[in-house]
């Protein structure tokens, strides 16, 4: 019996390996695969943008305008050491604009136009460590440790760019195993502006990425339980942690990074859709231009917009990639027999696959359905356990199980910048309100709203508001001080609803902030 348990160990390491696995090779760089102090020959893998089937040049729609006043600090994905994969998959098709057509007529990226490009430095490798006995799939360190250093490199270089640049956009961009990454710099910046140590304001800050494994619901960290030491998985993220900075998330529909399905509603879809999920997610996405717009949706915290793809059935997508001339019809046969799973979906019981009532199905979407790691949320909750997590704002949430050290970029608050932050706060509101007040009583106000962190032993919080037409509700919490002059916020075009959330909550039921709320085609 401990023989069968320790090989389904292995077994679901590896299969959740492959899921993390997928981007940035390219020829002649991955390093040999070792397994303790074992080496085997090196390999040498395809590159995932392959030049001989170019796609659709043009900035999406809903990308930020950038032009080469700007800088994009770009973290490449597992292998892509020198970021030529991931710069292909974005600069390369126009995400960061500098579109032109050429004499020619032929439409290209002019580099003159576009942002300079900053690529961090870091392990990009991914690897695990149970018990000691280091078994590197990719690269030679633990994924654990490659996004601790990227993390913290990632904030030494946007600083870096911001002082070269001062007057620019830092866009922080990242790609599956990155995406976390640009994430965790976008976190961490905002995090020393709120310590009043910061160098970055929040409106000078973008975020890009793709892929990413926190993608609200559907992300494999979302997914996979936190237990294989190395390989470590953080759950959701809370966009409000991440405070002003304009952040853009997109995923490919099938892709099995950001869009893998709840294997506890439905194991069928969620496992069927796996393997032309790694091709989707290794191979496809830089073709995004070629696709249509699913979904689009903006957080609740208003920072953060998501964006689905759908360029068919991933099947489909493979084998026609592959040169097989599967044709579209066979897509929409196979989805209908398969559903694939929607990145940013929140499995409810309606999502059981059996013939039911229409007027059943609706009564049970109210119920919704955890995944494996919100399962094991729940579980370590009532046992009074803490989930092992190495992402800085699960860190903040649970330090005594953070295995990742953050101090170098993020120093613990100080008395002198926590005094520095309360004024800087005080100052800025106290002037965004004066000036409401001289314009006009009845004017709609302009706001500026700084939290600063506070010791849990500090007194109860304090909230100064100056009242708009349309108010907003501020939610606070014992442990930060609000001074805030209220504003309606300018929404998305894609929002139906903005309800306020603190960035402090983290809950395992349906958070409004990840529920898709409006449908567009393109």
């Amino acid at each position: 019996m401990r023989m069968r348990r320790s090989m389904l160990t292995v077994a679901v390491a590896l299969a959740t390996a492959i899921m993390f696995v997928q981007p940035g090779f390219q020829p002649g760089m991955a390093h040999a695969l070792q397994i303790g102090p074992i080496v085997f020959p090196d390999i040498n893998p395809p590159a995932t943008i392959d030049q001989a089937k170019p796609t659709i040049i043009e900035t999406p729609p809903w990308a930020p305008h950038l032009d080469n006043g700007d800088v994009v600090v770009l973290i490449p994905g597992t292998t892509d050491y020198d970021g030529s994969d991931q710069t292909a998959r974005t600069l390369g098709i126009g995400l960061f604009g500098g579109v032109t057509t050429d004499a020619d007529g032929k439409t290209i990226v002019d580099p003159h136009a576009a942002p300079s490009i900053d690529i961090v430095s870091y392990p990009a490798a991914f690897g695990i460590d149970p018990f000691g006995f280091p078994i590197y799939l990719a690269g030679s360190d633990t994924f654990t440790h490659s996004v601790e250093v990227g993390s913290i490199n990632g904030v030494r270089d946007a600083e870096t760019a911001h002082a070269q640049k001062p007057a620019g956009t830092v866009v922080i961009n990242g790609y599956s195993q990155s995406a976390p990454i640009a994430m965790n710099v976008a976190y961490l910046l905002h995090q020393k502006n709120l310590q009043g140590i910061g160098d970055i304001p929040d409106d000078q800050l973008a975020v890009i990425v793709g892929a990413d494994s926190r993608f609200p619901h559907t992300g494999v960290e979302n997914v996979v339980p936190s237990f294989l030491p190395g390989m470590y998985t953080n759950g959701d993220r809370n966009p409000a942690d991440t405070g002003d900075i304009a952040v853009y998330s997109y995923c490919v529909r099938g892709d099995a990074t950001c869009g893998v399905g709840n294997p506890l509603i439905n194991p069928v879809s969620t496992f069927f859709y796996l393997l032309p999920g790694f091709y989707v997610h290794a191979f496809l996405t830089y073709r995004i231009n070629e696709y249509s717009i699913a979904k689009e949706w903006t957080s609740d915290s208003g920072n953060t917009t998501y964006i689905v793809y759908d360029g068919g059935n991933p099947w489909g997508m493979m084998l026609r990639d592959l040169g097989i001339p599967v044709p579209k019809e066979v897509d929409d046969v196979l989805s209908t027999l398969v559903p694939v799973p929607m990145p940013g979906h929140q499995s409810t019981l309606a999502d059981l696959r059996i013939p039911m009532p229409d007027a059943l199905r609706q009564q049970l979407s109210a119920y919704e359905v955890p995944t494996p790691r919100e399962l094991q949320e729940l579980l370590y909750a009532r046992l009074g356990l803490d989930i092992p997590v190495h992402d800085p704002d699960a860190c903040a949430a649970t330090p005594s199980a953070c295995h990742a050290d953050y101090s170098s970029v993020l120093p613990a608050p100080t008395v002198s910048n926590k005094s520095a932050s309360r004024t800087s706060a005080s100052a800025t509101a106290t002037t965004s309100a004066a000036s409401t007040q001289a314009a006009s009583p009845q004017a709609a106000t302009t706001s500026a709203e700084t939290t600063v962190a506070q010791p849990s032993t500090t007194a109860p919080t304090t909230t100064a508001t100056s009242t708009a037409a349309t108010p907003t509700t501020t939610t606070t919490t014992t442990t930060t001080t609000t001074v805030t002059a209220t504003t309606s916020r300018p929404e998305s075009s894609q929002t139906v609803s903005s309800q306020p959330e603190s960035s402090q909550t983290r809950s395992l039921q349906s958070n409004s902030d990840d529920t898709p709320t409006t449908t567009s085609a393109r």
